[in-house]
């Protein structure tokens, strides 16, 4: 069985601010593990397990036609306690109808992944800066990322379907 993820990705002037915040971070930290792993901005949608990618695909085909891109507005900087920072988004319907459709559609062909952190109404919406960091990490993180961060709006573009772990985009699919 494989991990998968569904992520939501940005337009370019987001994906490059976030991704300012990431380089940042990873070069005063030391803790890189995004960048090595390549790992683009995004919100995960959806976490899965399975051995059925060609049914994955297949489905996803049909949920990028049924999703249109729509605007996020990031809010806040959050932590999960003591690895990650992130940005979090407002939960809107948008985020909570995608959430709500991709694990519907995927959980056929799927179990679930990720202990269930990404299934509707469990999920904190989150575009991580930084991941897997120690105690001091996160309190530098914080700093740089306190120190750059105001609230703004972002439009999501692309829905895309990844094996997780190492990181491995399979396919994007434009959001119309």
């Amino acid at each position: 069985m494989i991990d998968y993820a569904v992520t939501l990705e940005f337009d370019e002037q987001t994906e490059n601010k976030i991704q300012e915040l990431i380089d940042e971070v990873a070069k005063k930290t030391g803790c890189d593990y995004m960048k090595q792993s390549n790992i683009p901005p995004h919100v995960t949608v959806s976490a899965l397990i399975s051995d059925n990618e060609e049914a994955l695909l297949l489905e996803m085909e049909n949920i990028a036609e049924l999703i249109n891109k729509d605007y996020i507005w990031f809010a806040n900087i959050g932590v999960f306690n003591p690895l990650v920072i992130y940005l979090g988004p407002v939960m809107n319907e948008f985020l909570q109808n995608t959430c709500s459709i991709v694990n519907e559609r995927l959980l056929k062909y799927a179990d679930v992944g990720n202990r269930g952190r990404y299934l509707p109404n469990q999920w904190v919406p989150h575009a991580g800066i930084a991941v897997k960091l120690t105690p001091d990490a996160l309190k530098e993180a914080f700093a740089i990322v306190q120190g750059k961060f105001s609230a703004f709006g972002a439009t999501a573009e692309k829905i895309v379907l990844a094996r997780a772990e190492p990181y491995e985009e399979l396919r994007s699919w434009k959001l119309k």
